[in-house]
């Protein structure tokens, strides 16, 4: 039996899985100091947990037995992710403790293959060697996508859009990660519900050295003040503000800015792949909205892109198990 988590904001989402890795079991948990415990309630005793761990720096490029030591290295990787990596460490850590095989599966490390000049910043190369560069995220989700395309996918150049209330877009060639929009952490890229994406630099030291603005509401505001929620100044959700845009326009205006952004990025990875042969739409908004796929593509006929698109549910803990039912087929746990 194989449990999964994947940790949120404000929850626990787990899914039990048998050994032919068929669903028994899915359900959230409220995020807390008994969190782990409620869901060790519901579900039979798991031979094996496997983990959605957001960010694995530059060291972890495959999924990884949870140890003393891999514990500590994901530690010293807070810095890079101070908002998701502490809530998943404090899950493994109590599992750890009561004795549970655990297997970490990273969200970078999907893009670890991409060419090193895609994963380089513009910014001075001793930055590098301290791990200063552009990892990408949703990896989990992209490597599903793959291989639910299968011998689809050979040969061709393909956008994979990951949209959801965290939204990012991988370009792939030949089956391989060749570009992502996400960078150093989930907040870089294509606007989200309440994350900024990229943004002029500038206006962070400006906010800091004209503003008084700290690094802590920095964080804040990149992170949860921006994106759908911030231009509308009502919500993040985009089933919401599709309901209100005929007669708000900060809401049409929030829709419309996610969908520009979108755009700008599925023509840009269309430019750097030198051309498209498959747009692959994932996610609750990607998956769901085929009102925000068809704004997306407005202006992209040029790409001849109504008949390049696919819709393709996700399954990130599905992916997990996969990795999981590796290690033991492996006879690695």
């Amino acid at each position: 039996m194989i449990l999964t988590l994947n940790v949120g904001s404000s929850s626990i989402k787990y899914t039990f899985f048998d050994e032919a890795l068929k669903v028994l079991e899915e359900d959230d948990v409220p995020l807390g100091d008994d969190a782990v415990d409620e869901v060790l309630r519901k579900v039979p005793k798991p031979k094996i947990v496997g983990h959605r761990v957001v960010h694995g720096g530059s060291e972890f490029d495959q999924p990884t037995r949870i140890t003393d030591s891999i514990i500590k290295k994901i530690e010293m990787l807070i810095p890079f992710s101070p908002v998701h990596l502490p809530k998943e460490l404090a899950v493994i850590k109590k599992l750890h403790k009561k004795g549970f095989l655990q297997i970490a599966c990273f969200d970078t490390a999907f893009h670890h293959s991409m060419p090193i000049l895609h994963q380089h910043f513009p910014l001075p190369v001793f930055l590098w060697s301290e791990g200063v560069k552009r990892y990408g995220f949703h990896g989990l989700s992209y490597e599903y996508i793959l291989q639910h395309l299968g011998e689809e996918a050979e040969g061709k150049k393909i956008v994979i859009a990951h949209l959801g209330s965290g939204a990012s877009m991988a370009a792939v060639l030949n089956q391989q990660p060749f570009d992502t929009t996400m960078g150093f952490t989930p907040a870089g890229g294509i606007m989200m519900s309440s994350r900024s994406g990229d943004i002029d630099p500038g206006v962070i030291s400006y906010l800091m050295r004209e503003k008084g603005y700290g690094v802590s509401q920095i964080d804040e505001l990149i992170n949860f003040q921006s994106g759908l929620l911030g231009i509308s100044e009502k919500s993040s959700d985009m089933k919401e503000l599709l309901e209100l845009s005929p007669h708000d326009e900060k809401a049409q205006m929030a829709v419309s800015l996610f969908c520009y952004s979108a755009r700008k990025a599925i023509g840009s990875f269309a430019a750097a792949l030198g051309g498209l042969d498959l747009l692959v739409f994932t996610g609750g908004i990607g998956e769901k909205s085929e009102a925000i796929r068809s704004k997306i593509c407005e202006g992209l006929e040029f790409l001849d892109i109504k008949n390049k698109i696919r819709v393709i549910p996700t399954n990130e803990d599905l992916m997990i198990a996969r990795h999981v039912k590796a290690f033991i087929e492996a006879g690695e746990v």
